[in-house]
């Protein structure tokens, strides 16, 4: 479940497409125009998760993409972070929230993310907190998740 800090965000990127009677075909231009649609890509990534959308998760991922878990096993390439994802958001036992901690977008080529996040299995009285961070790369017009890291936080 998303935080109220990210549903803001959400709520704001989708304003952002509407404003002055814009579309998001009309989002601004250069690199004020790839930090905007880099902040759409970050609130897609938490929407996704939330609604446990892998399809849609996934197309948010780089073909070499790596994801480092909490534990440190690594996923290397897009058929196994996606075959991760998949598997991972069919269970619905958990929830997870993200707060943004930091963000950085380097004009239109390279940006990260860092989240402050809390997994949990209530039936199972776990709860994890983690912090995640996301590098992106743009490519062909799009932003795609190209690291994923998962760092408990203790």
């Amino acid at each position: 479940m998303a935080t109220r800090n990210i549903a803001i965000a959400l709520v704001l990127a989708a304003g952002a497409a509407t404003v002055a009677g814009t579309s998001a075909s009309a989002a601004p231009d250069g690199a004020r125009g790839c930090a905007w649609q880099f902040d759409t890509a970050v609130a897609r990534y938490v929407a996704t998760t939330d609604a446990r959308d892998a399809k849609a998760f996934n197309a948010l991922v780089h073909p070499d993409v790596v994801g480092v878990l909490p534990g440190g096993s690594t996923l290397v390439g897009k058929p196994a972070f996606a075959g991760f994802i998949e598997r991972f958001f069919a269970r619905t036992d958990w929830t997870q929230t993200f707060t943004v901690k930091h963000r950085a977008v380097d004009g239109c080529s390279t940006a990260t993310v860092l989240f402050e996040s809390v997994y949990s299995e209530p039936a199972a009285g776990y709860r994890q907190t983690l912090m995640i961070g996301i590098t992106w790369t743009r490519e062909h017009g799009r932003w795609l998740v190209l690291h994923d890291q998962n760092t408990v936080v203790e």
